[in-house]
């Protein structure tokens, strides 16, 4: 005993050191994993009122219901950095992705290859929607806040599915590190949920007009992007909405106009507000977006400028959309500010 005692004794202090700060770092690895796993997700399915229903481990996971099966994934695992999917398949068949990746940190290297909707290859560009009628869509590499990865924690849904019954199906799930960059001098504002409080569908639905049947809009950008908005005045306010059969928050129906137009939003009011130059209230034409509520994380509203002081909005849960007034003192005291997004 005294032998080992004197060598320990022989020991360099600096190599001692050494030793103590390498346990340190294996301790402190072991216990980061969890948290960077924490910030990853590989599948959900979630009801009209937010309730998580089922939820992917990895491996393969096939989610059921009275239709048949919602989701199912032939394999999904999670690698350092990165949440990988494959052989997705979403609605029976209707929507099918042979890969899908989604880094822990935003769209960079994000991707979903080969993406078929309805038999249809169809494009996986960032925030794409791709209507599937009956009031489901599915929305491709969304921007968003993430379920079930802390309060606040936004990043990218791979694939998200609407279903006409208020279900969501989300595949993919990572936290984002930070807002996108802006030219001009802003503060920093970080990005936003999906819409405003938290809606439920509507037991009876006002019947929907379909977009095939009514006129074709005329006249610049801005005019007919307000005239797409408009013909959907009524329409009950729905969390998560971007379909006129289902409902739409607020950044749901400014997505949703521009569709019609082939000019993509991200669904979620903080990353609109940096689609696109900014405004002054002088300056404000028809298709411009207005921006309300300003707080640490943005603009918590946005709605449509349609002119002479009024924008048309879906204005929060109970509510439908309507035209209302900058002039009120809600909207006139809460103005943050415009973007022209195309």
């Amino acid at each position: 005993m005294g032998g080992a005692r004197e060598r320990d004794r022989g020991v360099p202090a600096l190599r001692r050191l050494i030793l103590a700060i390498a346990a340190l770092c294996a301790v402190a690895t072991w216990a980061a994993g969890p948290a960077e796993a924490a910030k990853l997700g590989l599948a959900e399915v979630r009801g009209a009122d937010g309730q998580l229903l089922a939820r992917a481990d990895t491996g393969s996971f096939v989610d059921r219901s009275d239709a048949g099966w919602t989701l199912r994934i032939g394999s999904a695992s999670v690698r350092p950095g990165a949440v990988e999917l494959r052989d997705v398949t979403m609605l029976g068949g209707r929507v099918w992705a042979a890969r899908v990746v989604v880094p822990a940190h935003g769209l960079t290297g994000a991707r979903v290859e080969h993406l078929v909707v309805d038999g249809k290859s169809r494009s996986a560009k960032p925030n794409t929607l791709i209507p599937l009628g009956r009031g489901s869509y599915v929305v491709v590499l969304q921007e968003a806040v993430i379920p079930g990865l802390g309060t606040g924690a936004s990043g990218v849904v791979g694939l998200r599915v609407a279903v006409g019954d208020g279900r969501q199906v989300l595949v993919g799930l990572a936290r984002a590190a930070a807002a996108p960059p802006v030219a001009h001098k802003q503060s920093h504002l970080p990005w936003l949920t999906l819409g405003v409080g938290s809606g439920a569908l509507p037991s009876t639905p006002e019947p929907i007009v379909p977009m095939a049947t009514m006129a074709e809009p005329a006249g610049p950008t801005g005019v007919r992007a307000v005239q797409i908005a408009e013909q959907f005045l009524g329409i009950p306010y729905v969390w998560g909405g971007a379909d006129p059969a289902v409902g739409f928050d607020c950044s749901g129906l400014m997505m949703y106009a521009y569709a019609q137009l082939g000019i993509p939003l991200p669904h979620f009011s903080g990353y609109q507000w940096y689609a696109g130059k900014r405004v002054a209230p002088e300056d404000l034409e028809p298709g411009d977006l207005v921006f309300f509520e300003p707080g640490p994380r943005g603009p918590g509203h946005v709605g449509m400028y349609v002119g002479g002081g009024e924008f048309v909005q879906a204005p929060h849960s109970g509510d439908v959309v309507r035209i209302s007034s900058l002039r009120e003192a809600a909207y006139a005291l809460t103005y943050v500010g415009a973007v022209r997004p195309y």
